[in-house]
């Protein structure tokens, strides 16, 4: 499967559009993964600890290797034992450390939990399909996705460079996002055990109809601030949070509530299952739904009528909305095809 185009190729400084992955997995290390990695993509390792590694200078840039979970990455359990004095590092257990034995006990216990994720490197949209190489070697390695048992709620992030940083550009891409909302739950198969984790919460209803209502054009400080006011979450299917931190760094700090934020200049789009146990997933799947949001965005004529399409739907339905919204979209996409 190829990699569709985005019809937005180029961002504001004429330079093409890059985006990265974030894969969620379990049953292949930090070890392992840094080596299969090198192996595809060259690259030296830094190593922070035993959970967070870097693969640096790569051909195609830096990777980042981690088990995602602070308690390990930022050794936050070593915080009770420092109360007691308690050097774990200084005591010798054979040839190993207390350190390292208790990481590899909490490792076996929250391993089961909690998964391995690998960020790429940003690369432009036209080169995406060298990540393949990737999910194939990982799927090679027996790396467990979403489907492998009911408590991974795993997934595939797409990190999307943003057009421009202009409010209106970013809410087109976002009301894009909210329309075909229930539509990308159908086609992406999205897990049913993450739609009920709080990972990938959905918009509160109250938000999604007030963006989505005719004549809703804040600034940027405005978008910023109803986003916030309506949504402070970080677990949201598409989270504006580092976008709007790299845009308004001044304005996010001022929000308390939300830990740490990486400004970037992307849309961090969060809802795609990882399906790296699947021989016949690809990350081109996830990407190409993706790409029917840009060009929603960019269709603001046709965005618009859907958007009266939403709102009256949304007023004369009790219930099963997603499943009738969901038909209605297929309809506005057939048409589109169909004008192709």
């Amino acid at each position: 499967m190829t990699f569709n185009l985005p019809p937005v190729l180029y961002n504001a400084k004429g330079e093409i559009r890059k985006a990265g992955f974030e894969l969620e997995f379990s049953n292949v290390g930090v070890e392992d993964s840094v080596r299969l990695i090198q192996e595809l993509y060259g690259g030296r390792v830094h190593r922070e600890n035993r959970f967070l590694q870097r693969v640096l200078d790569t051909r195609i840039g830096d990777f980042t290797v981690e088990f995602d979970l602070r308690l390990l990455t930022e050794k936050k359990y070593k915080q009770p034992f420092d109360s007691l004095n308690i050097d774990l590092q200084g005591i010798k257990l054979g040839e190993s450390t207390l350190e390292e034995s208790v990481e590899a006990v909490l490792e076996s216990v929250v391993g089961k939990l909690f998964p391995y994720e690998i960020v790429t490197p940003p690369v432009p949209c036209t080169e995406l399909a060298q990540f393949e190489k990737l999910r194939q070697a990982l799927h090679d390695s027996n790396a467990k996705g979403t489907e492998a048992f009911p408590t991974n709620v795993f997934g595939t992030h797409i990190n999307v460079e943003v057009p421009d940083g202009q409010a209106g550009t970013i809410l087109r891409y976002l009301q894009a996002f909210l329309l075909l909302y229930p539509w990308l739950l159908e086609k992406g198969e999205t897990d049913l055990a993450r739609r009920m984790s709080p990972f990938i919460n959905p918009y509160p209803d109250e938000y999604v109809q007030r963006v989505l209502s005719p004549g809703y054009g804040p600034d940027l400080d405005g978008l910023i601030a109803d986003y916030h006011q309506y949504s402070p979450d970080r677990n949201r299917p598409l989270d504006l949070y580092p976008l709007f931190a790299a845009l308004h760094p001044q304005q996010i700090a001022a929000f308390t509530n939300l830990g740490k934020v990486k400004a970037r200049e992307t849309f961090h789009y969060r809802l795609p299952n990882s399906s790296v146990s699947q021989p016949g997933w690809t990350l081109a799947q996830e990407w190409n739904l993706w790409v029917v949001i840009e060009e929603l965005a960019n269709d603001p004529e046709k965005m618009a009528r859907m958007g009266e399409a939403y709102l009256a739907l949304k007023k004369d339905t009790l219930i099963g909305f997603g499943g009738k919204w969901t038909k209605q979209i297929d309809q506005w996409l057939s048409l589109r095809n169909a004008a192709k």
